[in-house]
C-alpha cells in the first residue's frame, strides 16, 4: 500500500514551505525537492502517493516529461498563468489536475485527494516502524497494537521523521514544516516535542545528530 508521501518541486524555498506545512497539517508527508534531476531520483529512491509541481521554473516541462515517461504517478502543477494555452500544455504533457495561484489550500486538498483516489482508489495509509504504525489517513500511532495518546505538533513532527525514515531532517526544516513562519517558536520548541515523543514511545527510537538534526534510524 503506498503511503501517503506527498515530492515538492519548487524552485523558491518559501512557497514550498509553506505548501509543506499545510500538507503536514492535513495528515500527508511532503518531502521536498528541487526540480530539475532532484525528482527523477526522489522517485527512483522511494514511492509517492502524487507530486506537486511548479510549473513556473524553467524545467518543469522536462520534469513532466520525465515523470510521465517512467512513472505512474499523480501530478497537480501548480502556475501564476491562467491562459488556456498553457493549461492545455501542461495537461497534455500528463498533469492530472491544474491549479493557478493563488489558491486555498483546501482546494489544493481536494484535488489531491481526488487525483489519489483516481489512481489506488484509496485515501489511507500507515507506515510501520519496528512496533510503531502511524495511521496517516486517522491521524493516529499505535505502538505494538496500543494507541498512543501524541498532541497534533508531536504527531506532525513523528510524521514528519517517520516520512523519512533512515535521512537526517535538520531542526531548521521541522520547524519551518511544522510551525510554518509563526515568529514565537522558543528556539528548545524542536528538541522539548522529541523529548516528548521519546517519553511516550521510546528513548531509542529517535537519534539525535548533534548539530544536523534528528533521524529514526531505517
Amino acid at each position: 500500500m503506498a503511503d501517503m508521501r506527498i515530492l515538492l518541486a519548487f524552485q523558491d524555498e518559501q512557497p514550498g514551505q509553506a505548501l509543506a506545512s499545510g500538507l503536514l497539517q492535513a495528515g500527508y508527508l511532503p518531502e521536498p525537492a528541487g526540480v530539475g534531476e532532484t525528482v527523477p531520483k526522489a522517485l527512483e529512491a522511494r514511492e509517492y502517493a502524487a507530486l506537486i509541481l511548479d510549473l513556473d521554473t524553467c524545467d518543469a516541462t522536462a520534469v513532466l516529461k520525465a515523470v510521465r515517461q517512467d512513472h505512474d504517478l499523480p501530478v497537480i502543477g501548480l502556475t501564476a498563468r491562467n491562459s488556456l494555452e498553457h493549461r492545455i500544455e501542461s495537461l497534455d504533457l500528463g498533469a492530472d489536475d491544474y491549479l493557478v495561484r493563488p489558491f486555498r489550500m483546501p482546494e489544493l486538498l481536494a484535488r489531491l485527494r481526488a487525483v489519489i483516489r483516481r489512481k489506488d482508489g484509496h485515501s489511507r495509509s500507515v507506515i510501520a516502524h519496528g512496533d510503531i504504525e502511524l495511521d496517516m489517513g486517522a491521524r493516529s500511532v499505535r505502538q505494538a497494537g496500543q494507541w498512543v495518546r501524541l498532541t497534533p505538533r508531536e504527531y506532525q513532527v513523528l510524521a514528519l521523521l517517520m516520512a523519512r525514515i533512515g535521512r537526517i531532517v535538520g531542526k531548521d526544516e521541522i520547524e519551518a514544516q511544522v510551525y510554518g513562519t509563526a515568529d514565537d517558536v522558543d528556539s528548545n520548541t524542536v528538541e522539548a516535542v522529541i523529548y516528548s515523543i521519546r517519553k511516550k514511545l521510546g528513548r531509542g527510537l529517535i537519534d539525535t545528530i548533534r548539530g544536523v538534526g534528528y533521524v529514526i534510524a531505517g
